[in-house]
């Protein structure tokens, strides 16, 4: 079993087992949160031993709605986020950066280029996969992301 908490620990999380991999997205929102994601796709979720109460978070759902990116409302730390257009919703993600314990050097890091830059702060460990979402218009003058 893995622990993961927010810094001021009002977030929790147990899991079953580390993982085994971690997704560095490098697009305009997860390149600001700075997480490193693990997910809990479909029989994952049974991973999921201890889940936070929603009433600690406040969310943050970007463009399509489909995922709702969830901080602590005390400290403000990024922990999960949640697939909100499932009937009923799920945690789909969770911050691997909050597991306490977790050996970065026992976890395969997998980069994803959603910002179709190329730019991540992490090195590889695998070529960086492709991203599935549309290219975005080049940055303008008054452009921040």
């Amino acid at each position: 079993m893995i622990r993961a908490a927010c810094h001021c620990e009002a977030v929790r999380f147990e899991i079953a087992e580390p993982p085994t991999w971690v997704l560095d997205c490098n697009c305009t929102l997860c390149r600001r949160y700075g997480a490193l994601w693990t997910y809990f796709d479909g029989p994952d979720q049974s991973k999921l031993l201890m889940t936070p109460s929603p009433e600690a978070t406040e969310t943050y759902a970007w463009l399509d709605g489909d995922l709702a990116f969830h901080r602590c409302r005390s400290c403000g730390c990024v922990t999960h986020m949640v697939a909100v257009k499932e009937d009923p919703p799920v945690i789909y993600g969770v911050n691997a950066r909050m597991m306490a314990g977790l050996d970065p050097a026992k976890v395969r890091i997998r980069r994803r280029n959603n910002s179709h830059s190329g730019f991540f702060w992490t090195r590889p460990d695998e070529p960086i996969e492709r991203s599935r979402h549309p290219v975005m218009p080049p940055p303008g003058p008054l452009d921040w992301r």
